[in-house]
């Protein structure tokens, strides 16, 4: 019995089908590497007879990826399918339209997701926007015991454990997830300061900074050291994730 790769079919005619093809049978979103690497993995293990040509869709550069999808996204619009590329934590997926949701729901037998209390929008808010951070953190800015609120939260795989503090005990530290993402419509973290540049997520360095400061007492040394950005009142920055307490239209993908 001939193997898949005996048949006889014709090539594809551009970049722009291969890539649909691979969006279309991913169980993941795909970055522009794993489309490129999938590419040269074909051409490498092709026959004399379609190597020339499997070969030039492997010598396609990141720039070339990327138009083929934002190609098929402008022809997705176009014809208005109900389907649509969107980019996901650096990497690319076919997802049904928004606008769509409630008939694949229903289609699908979902029943519509629960919606987040106000504390858990705060707390999602406060973790979004300080990240990496440890409970005491956020129970210091909300003033209330978080515990139940957090535990919820990762059983929802919008929060996960990142990490441990240095100070004493050295407790979890707490980061959105990928579905955090997803739930909330945005490419990467970075969009949260698109939303309102006041409420700049902390860096880093200034979170490595504010862990030392906890360590130690207050001295003379530790008073001149600049102090760090205000933190984003939770209220506030739950306004921006979501007015109304609701969730974000569930999106399905292909």
């Amino acid at each position: 019995m001939p193997s898949p790769d005996d048949v006889k079919l014709p090539l594809p005619s551009s970049l722009q089908q291969i890539v649909g093809a691979l969006l279309f049978g991913a169980d993941h979103p795909l970055t522009i590497e794993d489309i490129r690497t999938c590419l040269n993995h074909v051409a490498e293990q092709a026959t004399e007879g379609n190597k020339e040509t499997l070969q030039l869709f492997a010598e396609a550069s990141p720039r070339e990826v990327t138009d083929a999808l934002k190609g098929i996204e402008q022809e997705l619009e176009r014809i208005g399918l109900g389907v649509e590329v969107v980019e996901m934590n650096g990497g690319y997926r076919f997802q049904t339209q928004a606008c769509c949701g409630r008939w694949v729901r229903d289609l699908l037998k979902v029943e519509r997701p629960n919606r987040l209390s106000r504390p858990a929008l705060e707390t999602l808010a406060i973790i979004a926007y300080r990240q990496h951070v440890a409970k005491s953190e956020i129970e210091s800015i909300r003033g209330v015991v978080i515990d139940h609120i957090l535990k919820a939260l990762m059983e929802l795989h919008l929060v996960r454990i990142v990490g441990r503090s240095d100070l004493p005990g050295r407790p979890f530290l707490y980061g959105t997830t990928a579905t955090f993402l997803e739930h909330f419509g945005l490419k990467s973290l970075e969009e949260l300061n698109e939303l309102d540049p006041t409420l700049q997520r902390s860096k880093a360095s200034e979170r490595k900074a504010m862990h030392k400061k906890e360590k130690k007492k207050e001295t003379p040394e530790a008073a001149q050291q600049p102090e760090l950005p205000v933190e984003p009142d939770a209220a506030a920055v739950k306004e921006i994730l979501g007015s109304n307490d609701a969730p974000v239209e569930p999106l399905y993908e292909s």
